[in-house]
């Protein structure tokens, strides 16, 4: 029995994987890999770490700059202006954290505790008002206050801020790492079963 017949809504999603993909899904491992190698460096904590943390801040924020530049491209009117600009300011600043990642790395502790509280608050306020159409809101309420008493912590001092950062970039790095090993091995179970190879 094909897979068309088989699953005659899947095969179309799963064609395109394979077309795309085809037998260089390895090329979805080795980042992944790569995300698992940095979360268990960086989870050690030596002098290798500050480092580390630095040049992964330094690399979204260029991630973020080229999302702005995308963005700008497919925005109309006086916006554009804007993501341009603040795609230059993101790149300014990801040269700035390449040239002293020290200077970066205790700047990016001393603002992680305000980041947990600024997202736990959101998230707690979000959740109620999922209470009505959300059946696990509780659970974004549960995230919300966790995030929040974890934002306090690390604001109570210098070395509590270094220890949460370094925990979140290292988890973050994990499953990211992780999730890109699982995209692989689906991309290509994907390819292999329309291929049928």
């Amino acid at each position: 029995m094909s897979t068309s017949s088989a699953f005659p809504l899947l095969a179309q999603p799963l064609k395109a994987v394979a077309d795309r993909v085809g037998k260089r899904w390895w090329l979805l491992l080795i980042p992944g890999i790569a995300w698992v190698i940095i979360g268990f460096v960086v989870l050690r904590f030596d002098a290798s770490t500050i480092a580390i943390v630095a040049v992964v801040f330094g690399i979204m924020v260029l991630l973020a700059a080229a999302g702005e530049l995308f963005s700008a491209t497919i925005t109309v009117g006086g916006w554009r202006v804007f993501h341009v600009i603040f795609a230059v300011v993101l790149v300014v600043a990801a040269i700035g954290v390449f040239l002293d990642p020290d200077g970066a790395f205790v700047s990016l502790a001393l603002v992680t505790g305000f980041y947990f509280v600024f997202t736990g608050t959101y998230d707690i306020v979000a959740s109620l008002f999922d209470i009505r159409t959300v059946p696990g809101w509780w659970l974004r309420l549960i995230s919300g206050v966790l995030q929040v008493l974890l934002g306090y912590l690390a604001s109570s001092s210098l070395a509590n801020s270094v220890l949460v950062l370094v925990t979140f970039v290292s988890t973050a790095a994990l499953f990211r790492g992780i999730a890109e090993i699982s995209a692989a091995f689906a991309a290509r179970a994907a390819a292999r079963l329309v291929t049928g190879d």
